[in-house]
């Protein structure tokens, strides 16, 4: 039986261009109420961002990436995309 990857595509944007594009194992990213946990094969979603920070877990290390002021998760075929509003 083949085992699935733990990890997958993230990529991170805002309208200057990319902030962070690569593989990780945990994408953690402010809703309007709370953070939420994207993992590898999520469900596929569309959500707004609220205020906050974002981080990726990269192997053992959690990676603070950038603190947003809002914007859009989107998550699809083990593929998460952030546009972010700084």
């Amino acid at each position: 039986m083949a085992q699935k990857s733990g990890s997958f595509k993230i990529s991170i944007m805002n309208e200057a261009g990319s902030i962070f594009s690569g593989e990780g194992s945990a994408l953690f990213a402010p809703s309007k109420k709370d953070i939420i946990v994207v993992l590898a094969y999520h469900t596929p979603m569309i959500m707004m961002l609220g205020k906050g920070k974002i981080s990726v877990k990269i192997g053992r290390e959690k990676r603070h990436i950038t603190t947003v002021e809002g914007g859009l998760l989107y998550v699809c075929d083990n593929e998460a995309t952030i546009l972010v509003n700084l």
